[in-house]
C-alpha cells in the first residue's frame, strides 16, 4: 500500500520591516527599483501613486506588472540553490523547492516602506508517511516502491506553510 503524495507551499513575505537577511534585502531593493521602473508603462502621467491604484485603473497591470517586476529577482532565487530560506526540518536541514511564484502585494512610487512582496516556494512531490503532533513525517521516496529503508525528515507545520497538492495513496483492490 502506497502513501499519500503531497506538495508543500511556503510563502515568504518580504517588506521594509522584515528584510533582514542579505537575500531579503537585495530582493526587496531590486524589486522596488524594478516596480518604480515598470509602473511607468501603466502610469505614464503619474496619476497614481500606489500599486493598488494602478491595478484598479489599468486592468492589464494585474498580473502584468507583477510578472515584469519578478524578472528583477530571478538570479537571487537561483542563488538559493533550491533551498527555501527560513524553512528547515527538525535537524536544521533546509527544505528544497522546485519552483517559486512571485507576487507584488503592494507598493508606492515614492514610499518604499509600502513595498510588499511574497515569494511562494513549491516543493517537489513528497510522500506523507505520518503526522506526529504538529510535525509531518515526510520522504522524497514512497517506501512501498523501495526494497531498502527510505530517508525521512520531520517538518513542523507553521504559519505560511501549506499542503497545496494532495494525492491519496494507492490501496490494493480486495480479492
Amino acid at each position: 500500500m502506497s502513501k499519500a503524495r503531497i506538495q508543500l507551499a511556503f510563502r515568504h513575505l518580504i517588506d521594509a520591516g522584515s528584510a533582514r537577511s542579505e537575500f531579503e534585502k537585495v530582493v526587496f531593493a531590486d524589486s522596488y527599483q524594478e516596480f518604480r521602473l515598470q509602473v511607468q508603462a501603466y502610469n505614464s502621467n503619474n496619476h497614481y501613486t500606489t500599486y493598488q491604484q494602478v491595478r484598479a485603473a489599468v486592468p492589464q497591470a494585474d498580473p502584468g506588472l507583477s510578472v515584469r517586476v519578478s524578472f528583477a529577482i530571478g538570479l537571487y532565487v537561483n542563488e538559493l540553490n533550491g533551498h527555501i530560506p527560513g524553512l528547515v526540518d527538525t535537524l536544521g536541514q533546509p527544505v528544497s523547492f522546485v519552483d517559486h511564484r512571485f507576487a507584488l502585494l503592494d507598493s508606492h512610487i515614492t514610499d518604499r516602506s509600502q513595498h510588499r512582496i511574497a515569494l511562494t516556494y513549491l516543493t517537489d512531490s513528497l510522500t506523507w508517511l505520518d503526522t506526529v503532533g504538529n510535525y509531518l513525517l515526510l520522504s522524497t521516496i514512497d517506501p512501498a516502491y523501495s526494497a531498502e529503508p527510505v530517508d525521512t525528515f520531520l517538518l513542523l507545520m507553521q504559519p505560511n506553510l501549506s499542503i497545496c497538492s494532495y494525492q491519496p495513496g494507492l490501496h490494493p483492490r480486495p480479492a
